[in-house]
């Protein structure tokens, strides 16, 4: 492979990672965006999903991503409801 082909190659690659990451930035906001309107359903759905994900035994990883997607809305509620109280 010559330096031309691996820089068109480097350059297709790069275009499909951005578009992979734009596809989940518009997943996680239509996530939150479920979160916010149905909390406790979206939450017993995540759990569920996250104990088929644990019994499957997929990847630490992947679940430790999604736990930090999922509380990242919840925390940002929880702060929201403390400061109202105050």
């Amino acid at each position: 492979m010559n330096y031309l082909d691996a820089l068109r190659e480097r350059t297709r690659a790069q275009a499909a990672s951005q578009a992979a990451r734009g596809d989940l930035r518009a997943s996680v906001d239509g996530m939150i965006g479920a979160y916010q309107a149905q909390p406790l359903p979206t939450l017993a759905g995540a759990a569920g999903i996250g104990f088929v994900l644990a019994q499957l035994r997929v990847g630490s990883g992947l679940i430790h991503a999604g736990m930090r997607i999922a509380s990242g809305p919840a925390w940002r509620l929880v702060r929201t409801y403390l400061i109202d109280l105050s």
